[in-house]
């Protein structure tokens, strides 16, 4: 029988990988008040290169911002606004 390749197998998708690895490391970050380490997400391709981090913030009017940070020449965003 043949393998079923997902897409993170493939190199469709980048592979999400947390910051913080153990509870650990979350709660040092925590403690130390450095919030803008906490919750983001990194994204790496098949050789295991960062392409983006991605984290969502609560903006002061109670709406959300998406963050996405480049770690390439060439990020495009494509924008899903389908309910």
């Amino acid at each position: 029988m043949a393998e079923i390749l997902t897409p993170y197998d493939t190199g469709e998708r980048a592979e999400p990988a947390l910051w913080q690895r153990s509870r650990a490391e979350v709660l040092q970050v925590m403690r130390h008040g450095e919030a803008e380490d906490i919750g983001n997400v990194d994204f790496d391709d098949d050789e295991g290169t960062t392409v983006a981090t991605v984290h969502v913030s609560r903006d002061p009017d109670g709406g959300h911002t998406v963050h996405v940070i480049p770690h390439t020449d060439t990020i495009r965003l494509d924008l899903h606004t389908e309910r």
